[in-house]
């Protein structure tokens, strides 16, 4: 009995030896013909604050090259590829007074491309505090009239029918203009269910994220952002005194002068006004990794990021801070296109990008002095969205 329990046993042992043995020698072999796609799957965060340029030679190159010299762009263009970054490069001066170049790791104000991350984070306070995108918002702000009209999904695909928000024009702590704002904020019954963009929504929903977690936006931001992130360019108005060494001045743009760098002075109320809507600054890199984990489901689960990219029964365009590439651009219908525009402009800064479903494949223009009479939005990045994935040259 004894040696057939023995048996037995060297024989689990010799499974267990040829079972660690093929698993090792399949992921050498894995190791040695997918090397390149193992490799870039998480790429380190210091690799997005390089200037790099592994698409050389190619058509993609050549039309980036052609798009950037007919509308003088200044500041930092990022492209990714598989999760791999194949281009980075800086343009003019991010700060001319300092002798600061534009690069990887300049910051930038992103502008409304920070509603795509109030929104994440509300997506996430709402199954923390167990509510819903289809609650109405007179849950929360009884005393607007008609509140109970709308839902927090209306606010999240600007379909709410809040007609427009007016300008605080002094400095006010978050209290205060949340206040402020609750007090003049009007919901026109007729237009609900229509895309009217109005950053107001998006205060409104800082102003929910800070009271169902009882802390500060910022706060709750970097908690559940930054710091699960592992970012390392990315803070807000509030701090920009502490990262002056990176950090881009916004500049007019003079097209007979595209060098002139005459700088926009932006008021602390124009700060304090953007809660959850445009205070945040952000390298390049860190704004891509921070999207590509929203659309891999990193920070809130599968099912909770396919209901926040939803547009319900609103049928909007505008999805929670991005825009549906296949809805808005009726050239890119191909399956290999899906994904999501972004696009934030405001104070001499203007980003527009375009980041693809599954958080591979991103192409991001940061400009520091915003050539706005180019419009610049789509007509600069979809093309070479476009090319960088049609493009079988890179990786």
């Amino acid at each position: 009995m004894k040696q057939l329990l023995s048996s037995r046993e060297s024989k689990r042992n010799l499974i267990r030896a040829l079972i660690i043995l093929i698993a090792l020698i399949s992921g050498i072999q894995l190791a040695t013909f997918s090397g390149r796609a193992m490799n870039i799957y998480q790429p380190p965060l210091e690799s997005f604050d390089q200037n790099v340029n592994y698409i050389q030679g190619t058509k993609t190159e050549k039309e980036l090259t052609q798009l950037m010299k007919n509308r003088h762009f200044i500041g930092t263009v990022t492209l990714v590829k598989n999760n791999h970054l194949v281009y980075q490069q800086g343009f003019g001066y991010a700060n001319q007074t300092q002798g600061l170049m534009n690069s990887g790791k300049v910051t930038y104000q992103i502008a409304s491309i920070q509603k795509s991350m109030t929104a994440v984070l509300l997506m996430k306070t709402a199954a923390e505090k167990h509510f819903s995108l289809d609650t109405p918002v007179s849950k929360f702000y009884p005393q607007i009239q008609g509140a109970n009209l709308i839902t927090l999904r209306n606010l999240l695909t600007m379909t709410s029918g809040i007609a427009d928000q007016r300008s605080i024009k002094k400095p006010a702590n978050d209290r205060q203009f949340l206040q402020y704002t609750v007090n003049k904020v009007k919901i026109n019954p007729q237009m609900i269910g229509q895309l009217h963009y109005q950053p107001v929504n998006f205060v409104l929903l800082a102003g929910i994220i800070q009271r169902e977690n009882q802390m500060s936006y910022y706060k709750y931001f970097e908690q559940n952002i930054i710091k699960p992130l592992g970012l390392r360019y990315s803070y807000f108005y509030q701090n920009m005194n502490k990262y002056r060494a990176v950090q881009a001045q916004g500049y007019h743009f003079n097209p007979q002068k595209p060098t002139a760098y005459v700088p926009f002075k932006e008021k602390r109320a124009g700060y304090d006004e953007q809660l959850g809507t445009g205070n945040l600054y952000m390298s390049n890199g860190d704004l891509y990794q921070t999207l590509r984990a929203f659309m891999t489901s990193s920070i809130l689960t599968p099912r909770q990021t396919a209901a926040l990219y939803s547009p319900g029964k609103t049928r909007s365009t505008y999805l929670s801070g991005v825009y549906s590439i296949r809805q808005t651009v009726p050239q890119l219908l191909g399956q290999q296109y899906s994904g999501y525009h972004f696009h934030g402009t405001e104070f001499g800064f203007d980003t527009i990008g375009d980041i693809s479903k599954n958080g591979a494949d991103a192409v991001i223009f940061t400009s520091n002095a915003a050539n706005y009479g180019a419009n610049n939005n789509y007509s600069l990045d979809i093309p070479i969205y476009k090319q960088l994935i049609d493009d079988s040259q890179i990786f």
